[in-house]
C-alpha cells in the first residue's frame, strides 16, 4: 500500500462509521494523534513511551497529546500541537484523516478524542525529554494480530482485574492506548476484538 492509497481507504472508513462521542461530567477533555505511515508497502502506527516523571501515566505507551488549551480552536488542533511539542512532528506534516470513538480514562478522567493521521517516513523526529523516553512503530499487521494480543490479570489497589494488551519487541500496549489501537483496527477492517 503506498500513503495515497492508505489516505484514501482511512479517510472513508472513518467517514463511513459513526463515531462515539463521550460527554462526561467534570472530565478534562483531551486530544491524541494516532500518526500511520508507509514504509516499504507496510503500514506503520507510531507510538510513543512516556517518561517516569509525567504527571500522568508515567512510563507507559502512548499516542502524542494532551489536554485542549483555551486557546486550541479544535481538538485536532490540539492534537497536532501536543505532537510537535511531544516528539517534533510539525503540524502541517500531519495529515488528519478523521477521528476515532472518545475514550474516558477513568483514574485520571480525560476524555480523549483521537485523531488519526498520515505523516511522512521516514521522518526526524525530536523527543521532547521531560515527556517522552522513547518514539518507536508497530505494522498495523501486529495490532491485527491475535498472536500479539493477550488478556493478563493486573492488580491495582489489591484487585486483580483483567487487562487487554499488545505486546510487541518488549513493549506492552494498554488502557487507552489499547483501546484506541483496537479502535483503529475495527474502524479500518472491522474486525472486532474482545477485551
Amino acid at each position: 500500500m503506498n500513503q495515497i492509497d492508505l489516505a484514501e481507504r482511512v479517510r472513508s472508513a472513518l467517514r463511513h462509521r459513526e463515531r462515539r462521542r463521550l460527554e462526561v461530567l467534570d472530565a478534562v477533555p483531551a486530544a491524541v494523534l494516532v500518526p500511520l505511515f508507509v514504509d516499504d508497502g507496510t503500514v506503520h502506527v507510531l507510538y510513543t513511551k512516556r517518561t517516569e516523571t509525567v504527571p500522568h501515566h508515567q512510563g507507559q505507551i502512548a499516542f502524542p497529546g494532551g489536554r485542549l488549551h483555551p486557546d486550541d480552536p479544535s481538538a485536532a488542533v490540539a492534537a497536532t500541537r501536543e505532537a510537535h511539542e511531544e516528539i517534533g512532528l510539525r503540524p502541517e506534516h500531519a495529515d488528519v484523516l478523521g477521528a476515532l470513538d472518545d475514550i474516558h480514562t477513568i483514574r485520571s478522567n480525560f476524555v480523549i478524542t483521537p485523531f488519526v493521521a498520515l505523516i511522512p517516513h521516514p521522518y526526524a523526529f525530536r523527543a521532547n525529554p521531560p515527556e517522552v523516553a522513547e518514539i518507536f512503530a508497530v505494522p498495523l499487521t501486529t495490532l491485527r494480530s491475535p498472536a500479539a494480543r493477550r488478556e493478563e490479570l493486573w492488580e491495582f489497589e489489591n484487585v486483580r482485574v483483567p487487562v487487554p494488551t499488545i505486546h510487541y519487541r518488549g513493549h506492552v500496549i494498554w488502557g487507552a492506548t489499547e483501546r484506541i489501537s483496537r479502535n483503529l483496527v475495527e474502524a479500518l477492517y472491522g474486525e472486532t476484538h474482545n477485551g
